[in-house]
């Protein structure tokens, strides 16, 4: 007997079906890179573009700080193109000006630079022999004042007359003494229980921290102040203490000599 034949049937194969590239994704992509095309011809034609060039500066915030300052900082030629200008780093060289705390600087199409600065501000005039100085509450030195130009209103001077004590824009005022100078500087003639019209501070060599009561009244030396064994913050002491010595006596009281925060002496006027 013969046999048949045998047959083999193949399985069908399981593998992923290949996937064709339709017409239209090809023309989305074809639109995808023209849009973008398109857009680096309009940059580098904006970029090119005489219309955007820089011709003037904007400046906000400036109390300080004068524009012929900020113009020569940034040192932008006038010209140039504003659309690739990069401000990174121009605010930070604004940030060097002494009067200046932080500065933001922002192109304004079409031709203008915007600066905005924030400023320090005083809170007392430091005077020495060299000139005054604006001092914010960081003790740092910012500007320098004309001899003829008046005194920003409500600001306490602060006279230093120490060989030592010379200061320039830019410096710091030590913080002992600067401390020292906050206190002193801020009380009135009312803080005293006083009929002085003003009271003037000054810092000596020879006596250190004085307050004068003007005109022509008494004088009261405070004295030196170190961090730590005769720091400045006994002068709230030393003012009740001066406060309960005057106290009364006021007319006939020549000096004051507060020796720590409890013990204070005075001399009166020679009679007439």
């Amino acid at each position: 007997m013969s046999r048949l034949p045998t047959r083999r049937v193949s399985q069908p194969r399981t593998g992923r079906p290949i996937r064709r590239s339709s017409a239209l994704l090809s023309r989305t992509r074809a639109l995808a890179a023209l849009v973008l095309v398109l857009a680096g011809l309009a940059i580098y034609g904006m970029g090119a573009s005489p219309v955007f060039a820089y011709h003037r500066v904007d400046l906000q915030g400036a109390t300080w700080t004068s524009a012929s300052d900020v113009t020569a900082l940034l040192g932008i030629s006038d010209g140039t193109n504003l659309v690739t200008l990069r401000t990174d780093d121009l605010a930070t060289r604004l940030v060097g000006l002494p009067a200046v705390r932080s500065a933001e600087v922002r192109v304004v199409l079409p031709n203008t630079i915007r600066v905005d600065l924030v400023e320090r501000q005083p809170i007392l005039v430091w005077q020495t022999g060299g000139g005054r100085f604006l001092v914010d509450a960081s003790g740092v030195a910012f500007v320098q004042l004309a001899d003829s130009a008046p005194l920003p209103n409500g600001l306490p001077t602060i006279t230093d007359a120490r060989v030592a004590g010379a200061v320039s824009i830019g410096s710091s005022i030590d913080p002992v003494a600067f401390d020292a100078a906050t206190r002193l500087g801020s009380l009135t003639p009312a803080d005293l229980g006083s009929a002085a019209n003003g009271l003037v501070v000054t810092l000596t060599d020879d006596q250190g921290f004085t307050i004068k009561a003007v005109p022509g009244l008494w004088t009261a030396v405070f004295g030196f102040y170190t961090t730590s064994l005769r720091p400045p913050s006994i002068i709230p002491d030393q003012v009740r203490l001066l406060k309960s010595l005057i106290a009364g006596r006021e007319p006939t009281i020549e000096s004051v000599i507060l020796a720590d925060a409890q013990n204070g002496t005075y001399t009166t006027k020679a009679k007439p």
